[in-house]
């Protein structure tokens, strides 16, 4: 995990905030399979043990879906801005970031309700790096590793549109949750990198490559980096206010817009 800095000097980055690639998102665009027009989709997951999709949005709303958009089943769980979701496929629960309060949420993909909370300490090192009352985080992957204690590693996006900030900076962070413990606990950083872009708003974990996809909304770009920040591939992504990304088995993608709609694309 590399180490923390301004520019955190983590080799090869994306484009400067403001420059969009050339490159076209490589898929077949299927359309807005969101007949619910679920309230401002701010994160998606699709969970394999289900064959579904569960959605968050910023009014403290979640739903599970069929890969075509039907809605299965939805619930409001609060008065909070619900932004990124996760799971782990051991166990099936799933993992729902909190903008503002900096707080992991695990949820019973039965119930959608929820059996704990974790806080996410804003600091590494001593050093905050997630300023209180900032924008805060805003996308959340799940790493499974069965060598880790607890079962893998989060992946944590806070949300800044400032490079240079000493205490708010635009990082995507390594969280590890207490997840075999019986009771709430604080969520620790143990990493943090920068991959030099503002406004990260989705993450999602690819097994197969072992890398990440990140989304920034600002630059309405989409990224693969390794798991140590190092940039893989970037495209321009289509669409506008893209805040959550997720890949069924089929490989479909899937693309949650805040300003309303899941768009499908296939292989």
């Amino acid at each position: 995990m590399l180490l923390l800095a301004v520019t955190f000097g983590c080799g090869a980055r994306l484009p400067d905030p403001g420059v969009v690639p050339q490159i076209v998102f490589p898929h077949d665009y299927v359309g807005n399979i969101d007949t619910s027009q679920f309230e401002e989709p701010s994160g998606l997951v699709y969970h394999p043990g289900r064959g579904t999709l569960f959605g968050v949005g910023d009014e403290g709303d979640i739903a599970e879906f069929t890969t075509d958009g039907g809605v299965i089943a939805q619930k409001h769980i609060g008065d909070r801005d619900l932004e990124g979701v996760t799971s782990d496929p051991k166990t099936g629960l799933l993992y729902v970031v909190v903008e503002g309060e900096e707080a992991i949420l695990e949820v019973d993909p039965d119930s959608l309700g929820v059996r704990r909370s974790f806080s996410v300490d804003r600091s590494y090192r001593s050093r905050l790096v997630m300023a209180e009352g900032e924008f805060g985080t805003e996308a959340i992957t799940f790493a499974p590793d069965p060598s880790h204690p607890s079962g893998g590693l989060f992946y944590v996006a806070n949300q800044s549109f400032d490079l240079n900030s000493d205490d708010d900076m635009s990082i995507i962070a390594e969280v590890r949750v207490r997840l075999n413990e019986a009771t709430d606990s604080t969520a620790t950083i143990e990493g943090v990198f920068s991959i030099a872009v503002i406004d990260l708003s989705g993450l999602h974990y690819d097994a197969a490559s072992d890398h990440l996809f990140v989304i920034s909304d600002a630059t309405n770009t989409l990224s693969e980096i390794t798991r140590k920040g190092v940039l893989v591939d970037t495209w321009a992504l289509p669409g506008d206010n893209q805040e959550g990304i997720t890949v069924d088995a089929h490989g479909n993608w899937y693309i949650a817009q805040d300003s309303g709609g899941i768009i499908k694309w296939n292989p």
